[in-house]
């Protein structure tokens, strides 16, 4: 099953509930490259959908046919990308989106990218930091990732638990949550419900990762911890793995192809929902009633997800490809974004437009879910960027998370799963930070 991003706009924030400073504002056209160097068509490599009327609009404006080369995950997107840049350019597309999570890895060599104009005031500030490499930009933002808490207040409400996003923020902590309290809300859920509390434990486990300052690797150096001795990961890795034994998961994650079936199947009460999920889980559980927002998040909040367009420097059109990654994450844009695939924008005057901040979402109930994004977006503070991404983060946590992955299956005890990525990352040869 391809995952879109596409259905129900979830209603934003306004301004002032981030307590965030900025960095964005507006461009032109490249002079420099002039009228006749025009291009016909320009090229974006993407893995999710793109508002028609967005390319309509640039193509109706500059005269330039943009053409998205679709990829069905953001991981053939990174395949594809990483050997273009291996062979000095070979294949690659005039736009580029780049996860957050691998952009780093992208990032390893920054002469490969186009230096990109300050647009100052658009953004919230982590996210121009991100999209920087020793203070020059090289990525525009599109997206940020808060989390929070989705369920069936209707299934939780037939076990006796919870009945409305205050009695479910209670039941998983409160103001005082911590993944502990959620994952033990799951036993709790599991010892009187016939189905399960949480979709996967790895989206989960993925989000708690992202909450740690320095996960996988050492910020000063950059190498990899010794995963044997990485205290801090370990307990994180024994804590998720100890609740997969005990069945609180479906062991389905987004991207599975029974993802969309569980929640017809009402196979699980509970999503760990970054921003951008809502859409998705939206349009994979549509006809099912139920499912809301709670304003609680254990540890207080944090963000998973967000992406930038980056301009590969070996291309042909690198101005024009500027003047397009650009518009595409304008303020217009971001709304254009929302309004089509439930994205939370990281511009700021998007944030507080009326189409996104006084939105009312029908699937949850009419609740005003950019609001309660935003509200936690601001409560987790710096954590809202996220922890240190060296160039081996990606692959490390995958590594990790297929160990919570083997326990979901039954195919190994927590302890067995552990033995085996601390195998599987000894095996890969890292020189590791002292």
């Amino acid at each position: 099953m391809r995952i879109t991003r596409t259905s129900v706009a979830t209603a934003v924030v306004a301004v002032s509930a981030l307590t965030l400073t900025a960095c964005g504002g507006g461009s032109s056209a490249p002079e420099a490259a002039g009228e006749g160097n025009k291009p016909d068509q320009l090229t974006v490599a993407a893995w999710m959908d793109f508002p028609q009327d967005l390319l309509d609009s640039f193509e109706e404006e500059y005269g330039i046919e943009v053409v998205v080369n679709s990829f069905p995950d953001g991981a053939s997107a990174q395949t594809v990308l990483r050997n273009g840049l291996a062979s000095d350019g070979a294949g690659l597309s005039d736009v580029h989106l780049v996860e957050l999570d691998w952009w780093t890895e992208m990032m390893a060599v920054p002469e490969d990218w186009a230096e990109l104009p300050e647009i100052p005031d658009r953004w919230v500030d982590w996210k121009v930091t991100q999209g920087s490499v020793d203070g020059v930009v090289t990525g525009y933002g599109t997206d940020i990732g808060p989390l929070a808490i989705a369920f069936n207040q209707d299934m939780t409400a037939a076990a006796g638990l919870a009945t409305d996003p205050a009695s479910m923020g209670d039941l998983i902590g409160g103001d005082d949550a911590t993944w502990q309290t959620f994952l033990d809300a799951g036993r709790q859920y599991v010892a009187v419900s016939d189905n399960y509390f949480v979709d996967s434990l790895t989206n989960a486990f993925q989000a708690a990762i992202n909450l740690l300052p320095a996960a996988f690797e050492d910020p000063e150096s950059g190498l990899p911890y010794d995963l044997a001795d990485n205290t801090e990961v370990k307990e994180l890795f024994g804590m998720f793995a100890d609740a997969a034994e005990d069945d609180i998961s479906a062991g389905i994650a987004i991207g599975h192809a029974d993802w969309g079936a569980g929640f017809q199947n009402q196979q699980w009460a509970t999503v760990v929902t970054p921003a951008w999920m809502t859409g998705i889980i939206a349009e994979n559980a549509v006809g099912v009633d139920g499912w809301r927002i709670a304003s609680t998040f254990p540890e207080g909040g944090g963000n998973w997800g967000g992406s930038f367009f980056a301009v590969p420097a070996t291309g042909e059109n690198t101005a024009w490809a500027t003047t397009l990654a650009d518009y595409l994450t304008s303020p217009d844009a971001a709304i254009d974004w929302f309004n089509t695939t439930g994205q939370f924008p990281s511009q700021l005057e998007a944030m507080s437009a009326p189409e996104i901040a006084e939105a009312q979402n029908p699937f949850y109930g009419d609740q005003q879910v950019g609001q309660i994004y935003g509200e936690l977006a601001a409560a987790a503070g710096d954590a809202a960027a996220g922890g240190y991404r060296g160039e081996n983060f990606a692959g490390i946590q995958t590594l990790v998370t297929d160990g919570i992955r083997l326990v979901e299956s039954d195919s190994a005890t927590a302890q067995e799963a552990w033995d085996t990525v601390v195998s599987n990352f000894e095996a890969l040869g890292f020189e590791t930070a002292s």
